[in-house]
């Protein structure tokens, strides 16, 4: 792929809300990025209409978010349908790879984004953009969460929650962000502060691969301003790939903030964990936290007790309760092989039966089996669409645990068959390390599934 093809290169710098008044404007997607986009506009132009490409089902509820005059396009997008207008606002469920969107971009249509939107309207803003293939929303809580400890007016928005682009830029001294590689591919406005936590393949079939994925992920490095980069030097992705940038802040080196032998360390010291969010990833992102934090001019604050204080995300090794002496604990969130084992690792020492599948995106289970008989889980149980493959996989590369592999048609099958095959005093986890497309909307409507089936007993409600 050329530097020509990338999708950055269609991307129109400085674009603000206010360019987009008076222009032939089409929206791709329609999620909450869309639909913050499409608010802004009409606040400022009530009377334009935009164009709004949908490829999902059209529903009266959909619709009704949208302004009366708005017009639909449903079905696969259409590289003559887009090349008509001057200007498209790319959601982060769209890929620029697709051949519509390229064919737009050769034809000189112009593209952005929210994120690029906001970016471009407020440069002033203090912004701390974090990324990596795993723990970016946990880092992104964590950041917050530090920043209000010490006295600062900060908000965790973008992949984690509300879009940047619907945000007050007055309501917060500080914008922690949390952005995705969907979200970086064409970002071409500057953070203040750039976080980037690990690298591994991801997402490969929606970037076209593992060189472009990592590559999109890396833009940060190049975005933000020199000596605002903080980075992971234990991962070696980013460090082989960042090795002749001397202006980066590492964390997990020696004389930093470094997790040794599951414990997080300063200068070689040991410092407090994380009771809320256990496991040694999570003390990784911490390292992060804790080292941004320390570059920053902030007013002193009690760090134990502000660690103390933090709790873990929901469906993010969120323990759900317990029944029939076993646990139940939510990972939905997990949508990486990679997240799967960093939960295994913070459950070891206890039988764990783990679901696993969701979105068959053609990843290599095979790399990670390795770590994964390493880490020891009683039974694994493989979801649609992409569990039985997975299983598949790993039998082949030589994993065997004692509770064995078992592939199940739907979520009540896979709560019922864990039940039965963890011994008690054990967990039943939903770790995917899979999207939750098609089966579910989203992975909060995968855990909310997940939990029904939890708490259902013989004698009905329970505390699971």
């Amino acid at each position: 792929m050329s530097s020509l093809e990338h999708p950055s290169e269609g991307v129109q710098p400085g674009l603000t809300v206010s360019d987009l008044v008076g222009r032939d404007t089409g929206l791709l997607g329609a999620g909450r990025e869309g639909l913050a986009v499409r608010e802004r506009l009409r606040s400022l132009a009530p009377e334009q209409a935009v164009t709004v490409y949908v490829e999902s089902e059209l529903t009266p509820e959909l619709m009704a978010r949208f302004a009366p005059e708005d017009r639909w396009i449903t079905g696969p997008l259409d590289a003559a349908r887009l090349t008509a207008h001057e200007l498209l606002v790319r959601s982060p469920g769209v890929s620029p790879y697709r051949a519509p969107l390229v064919a737009a971009r050769a034809a000189g249509v112009g593209f952005t984004t929210a994120t690029n939107l906001w970016l471009a309207e407020h440069p002033g803003a203090s912004t701390i953009a974090v990324t990596g293939t795993k723990g970016k929303s946990t880092t992104t809580a964590l950041i917050r969460h530090l920043l209000c400890a010490a006295g600062q007016r900060a908000e965790a928005v973008g992949n984690i929650g509300v879009p940047l682009v619907a945000c007050d830029p007055n309501a917060a001294d500080w914008w922690v962000v949390e952005l995705s590689s969907y979200q970086l591919c064409d970002l071409v406005e500057s953070p203040t502060w750039g976080v980037l936590l690990n690298l591994s393949d991801e997402h490969l079939d929606w970037h076209g691969g593992g060189a472009p994925y990592r590559g999109d992920k890396l833009r940060l490095a190049g975005l933000v301003p020199r000596g605002r980069l903080v980075a992971n030097r234990a991962d070696a992705g980013l460090a082989a790939a960042l090795a002749d940038r001397d202006d980066v802040a590492w964390f997990n080196e020696p004389g930093g903030f470094q997790v040794v032998d599951g414990a997080l360390r300063e200068a070689g010291q040991p410092l407090p964990g994380l009771p809320g969010a256990p496991g040694a990833h999570n003390l990784a992102n911490l390292a992060a936290a804790l080292t941004l934090l320390g570059r920053l001019d902030l007013p002193a604050f009690d760090r134990t007790a502000a660690l103390a204080g933090f709790q873990g995300l929901p469906h993010r090794l969120f323990t759900l309760g317990e029944r029939d002496g076993l646990r139940f604990v939510d990972d939905s969130l997990s949508t990486t092989p990679v997240a799967t084992l960093a939960a295994l690792e913070a459950l070891r020492g206890v039988p764990v039966t783990v679901l696993v599948g969701g979105l068959d995106r053609g990843l290599d289970w095979a790399v990670h089996a390795p770590a994964l008989r390493a880490a020891g889980p009683h039974a694994l149980i493989g979801l649609p669409d992409s569990g039985s493959t997975v299983l598949g996989t790993l039998g082949a590369a030589g994993l065997a645990p004692p509770g064995g592999l078992h592939p199940v048609a739907d979520m009540g099958e896979a709560v019922r068959l864990a039940c039965a095959l963890t011994p008690p005093g054990g967990v039943v986890l939903l770790s995917p390390g899979a999207p939750s497309f098609p089966r579910y909307r989203d992975y909060r409507e995968r855990a909310g599934d997940f939990a029904r089936h939890a708490r259902a007993t013989p004698g009905g409600e329970n505390d699971a």
